[in-house]
């Protein structure tokens, strides 16, 4: 659900971890004339081309603190709740930054150093683990150079349960199986977006601090920023489309509905780090304007150094790929849902939109130009 390709169950849905970040055109779906102002209007007509139930963006001048939204269609596709831009909205992959952002206070805090390794911290817990990973560093595995491969096998996935009040001992087992699979290639070499590399440094978060990734994130994330809509899995109560479905192909193509309560609504809980986060975009703007300005979340120049810039070469750097013109984008799905930020330090521009359609492929192109459209909106001088 949260991987490079889609994997398939078998059934109408995938396995709840393939298709999404980088691989839908690294954030760059403007056309040769410009993205549209940000409207209802545009907005809705993005969501029709696309055919998502559902389509949502809103984006932030941090210079001049002029904000745009707007939200279109309807919760679910058997529904008549249309949904609001204080709606929800599951964020798929685009936990991974914050998961990198959490590793960054707490090495501030002296829990945990950058350079920490999977067999330092968790050798007693998985001692069968392959050598190739016993030297790989928090850089390695928010970066996706550990040398992992991009999620463990289906048979071991299927294990999991899809929630959990306490997911550390099921992390450890997932981590378990990811550390004994053989290696895509050498560390640092090379680049395999790989879900189970988050799933691992959420572990090794865990292991350190002594409390669940779930409650660290909360904790020194959410509740100390503000970001109170911010929660696990999807939104909402199960019945109640008091908040946005997320929604896959059906056996005929057509879209169906997986609202709260449904036997497959979000990644497995062990997932976390990597991929199961859900929040209003007002609070996927207030986080990405603390990135974009390098204030509040962080004290230390250095750390924010460090999440923005690729550490072995290429475009990725720790949960987001920066772009050539020094943008940093990320995208997310869980097969459910789709969704896309942006954030551009050099013009003080922050941008978000998401969808409750989680067919990537198709609906990169309407998120990815309502993105656009919101940030061109703001970026506009005040009258």
């Amino acid at each position: 659900m949260i991987g490079r390709r889609p994997l398939l169950l078998g059934s109408a849905i995938a396995a709840l971890r393939g298709g999404d970040a980088c691989a839908q055109g690294r954030g760059d779906p403007k056309g040769a004339s410009g993205p549209a102002p940000l409207s209802d209007l545009h907005l809705e007509r993005l969501r029709a081309a696309g055919g998502a139930p559902a389509l949502a963006a809103a984006a932030l001048n941090v210079a001049t603190s002029f904000s745009v939204s707007a939200a279109q269609g309807l919760r679910a596709a058997d529904s008549s709740e249309r949904v609001t831009i204080d709606d929800k909205w599951h964020l798929g992959s685009i936990t991974k930054s914050m998961t990198a952002t959490l590793a960054a206070q707490c090495v501030e805090a002296g829990a945990v150093a950058w350079d920490d390794t999977v067999g330092g911290v968790l050798g007693a817990a998985i001692p069968d683990m392959r050598a190739e990973y016993r030297d790989a560093t928090f850089r390695h595995l928010l970066s996706h150079r550990a040398g992992l491969q991009a999620n463990i096998g289906m048979a071991d996935l299927l294990r999991f349960p899809r929630e959990s009040a306490d997911s550390r001992a099921d992390r450890i087992a997932y981590a378990r199986a990811g550390l004994r699979q053989a290696p895509r290639g050498p560390r640092e070499q090379t680049f395999e977006y790989s879900n189970t590399g988050y799933v691992i440094a959420g572990a090794m978060l865990e292991a350190k601090l002594g409390v669940p990734w779930e409650v660290l994130i909360q904790e020194r994330l959410f509740q100390r920023f503000g970001m109170m809509s911010a929660g696990f899995g999807a939104p909402g109560a199960p019945g109640a489309y008091d908040q946005p479905v997320g929604h896959a192909p059906g056996l005929l193509g057509r879209l169906r509905p997986h609202p709260p309560g449904d036997a497959l609504t979000d990644n497995v809980a062990a997932l976390g780090p990597a991929g199961r986060v859900h929040a209003k975009l007002d609070d996927v703007l207030h986080y990405l304007r603390c990135h974009c300005d390098r204030v509040l979340m962080l004290e230390r120049a250095e750390s924010w150094v460090m999440l923005h810039t690729p550490p072995f070469g290429g475009d990725y750097a720790m949960g987001w790929v920066k772009r050539p013109d020094g943008a940093l984008w990320h995208n997310g799905s869980n097969t459910l849902w789709y969704a896309e930020i942006l954030f551009d330090p050099a013009r003080d521009l922050v941008a978000a939109a998401a969808c409750n359609d989680g067919r990537a492929d198709q609906m990169s192109h309407p998120v990815g130009a309502a993105l656009l459209s919101a940030m061109e909106t703001v970026s506009a001088p005040l009258n």
